[in-house]
């Protein structure tokens, strides 16, 4: 379909079944590439209208009781065949509860963070020299630090 990009609008109305303007009709009458493009847009819309004829033809009214029977009779043939899709929702059931009791469990960033605070390197103990108590503390007079026999 190549026409003019001027009229492409107006080809699409008059092949939908709108009246040409006298424009348009103008229009098609000097410019042979418009008026392939509106013979060939006329065409497709009706093969499109023969397809969807055919289809509303072969489909059941909406809300026509053939329409209404055809589905209940063929939900009946597919509960009695879908048994395994309940035993298969049965046994991932406890496969989803047990993801969710362990998503639920999981440690969050204030426990991480709490643990954190409170850790102690394990060599923190030999880093401390032995007489460092003796050091945070102060002899009072006539005190010394080590008691000496005379």
């Amino acid at each position: 379909m190549t026409g003019c990009a001027k009229w492409t609008d107006a080809l699409a109305d008059c092949a939908l079944g709108h009246a040409a303007e006298p424009a348009l009709a103008a229009h098609l009458a000097v410019c042979p590439g418009c008026a392939n493009a509106l013979r060939e847009s006329r065409a497709t819309a009706a093969l499109i209208n023969e397809a969807l004829d055919r289809r509303a033809a072969v489909e059941p009214p909406f809300h026509g009781p053939e329409r209404v029977m055809a589905r209940v009779s063929g939900r009946n043939r597919a509960d009695t065949r879908a048994w395994w899709k309940w035993a298969a929702v049965g046994s991932l059931a406890p496969v989803v509860l047990i993801a969710i009791v362990l998503w639920t469990r999981r440690p969050t960033l204030e426990t991480d963070v709490t643990a954190l605070s409170t850790w102690h390197s394990p060599t923190q103990a030999l880093l401390r020299p032995p007489v460092g108590a003796a050091w945070n503390m102060t002899p009072r007079l006539g005190e010394g630090f080590f008691k000496m026999k005379p």
